[in-house]
């Protein structure tokens, strides 16, 4: 495995990417294209959470797929979270593309995944890349960034259903309200998606997720949601790989199935070998 770490720019927005690229198996006759999954990591539109970065894409890497981290646009003192993010993401599948023959990259299987704030913003470019009319209005029609499907893992959907609590917050995000909600913006051109959070998520309430849920099915769009009766905000992988020292709560049998759980439903998907 190749690790390689790169300064990509988005409208004159730098940002950074951590790719991790499967070597070929050299004993196989022929190459073999892999699926790719992009992750945004959560930290509250604030930072980039290290336990849904590395351990997330390398659990994925060991499944067959190639992994890139992306660091998305944080709020500053002078900057919002979007459009920047969005413009980010669409770069990084641009990206990704042109590298396509080198990485031996199956560009028909390119999937996104995004946790906590993350989630907002995959949810959201979900939203917004797949509408022509938003996609213009935001800039993400001069890329080259199609995707096949997302993962959500306990995502901010609307940024008035409980995180963040403020208005002062929310317009640190953005002051455009169009991006306030992704359930709110999402169209029948929406990528399937797999959604996971637990009921007693003491950050970001589950109705969240459920009103996103509810909004995929009302227009048809594949969707597979897993709604666990326990656990904290922020379990990651749930399991010892990303629990947090001495904090056994991050922990969580029953919650560290949905990668199982997601695993499967790409292979129904036709995005994972089966």
């Amino acid at each position: 495995m190749e690790i390689e770490k790169q300064e990509l720019t988005a409208n004159a927005h730098p940002f950074k990417v951590t790719a991790y690229w499967l070597d070929q198996i050299s004993d196989f006759e022929t190459a073999v294209d892999y699926p790719l999954i992009i992750i945004c990591p959560g930290g509250g539109f604030t930072y980039h959470s290290g336990r849904e970065e590395s351990p997330i894409a390398l659990r994925f890497v060991a499944e067959g797929m190639h992994a890139i981290v992306l660091n998305y646009q944080l709020i500053t003192p002078t900057e919002t979270v979007y459009p920047w993010a969005l413009q980010q993401v669409a770069a990084t599948i641009a990206w990704a593309q042109k590298h396509a023959v080198s990485h031996h990259i199956d560009t028909q299987r390119i999937i996104l995944a995004g946790f906590s704030a993350g989630g907002h913003v995959t949810a959201t470019f979900n939203s917004i890349a797949t509408n022509p009319e938003l996609a213009a209005k935001y800039g993400l029609d001069g890329y080259a960034s199609s995707f096949a499907a997302t993962i959500l893992g306990y995502p901010v959907i609307d940024l008035t259903a409980g995180f963040p609590t403020t208005d002062t917050y929310r317009n640190q995000v953005t002051p455009d309200q169009t991006l306030w909600a992704a359930q709110k913006t999402a169209t029948a051109a929406a990528k399937p998606t797999f959604v996971w959070q637990t009921v007693t998520d003491e950050l970001v309430p589950a109705y969240n997720s459920m009103a996103y849920v509810k909004a995929l099915m009302n227009l048809q769009v594949s969707t597979e949601y897993h709604l666990f009766g326990a656990g904290i905000h922020g379990l990651a992988l749930a399991n010892h790989v990303t629990e947090k020292p001495h904090k056994p709560k991050y922990v969580n049998a029953q919650a560290a199935q949905w990668t199982t759980l997601v695993l499967h439903w790409l292979q129904e998907q036709n995005l994972l070998a089966k």
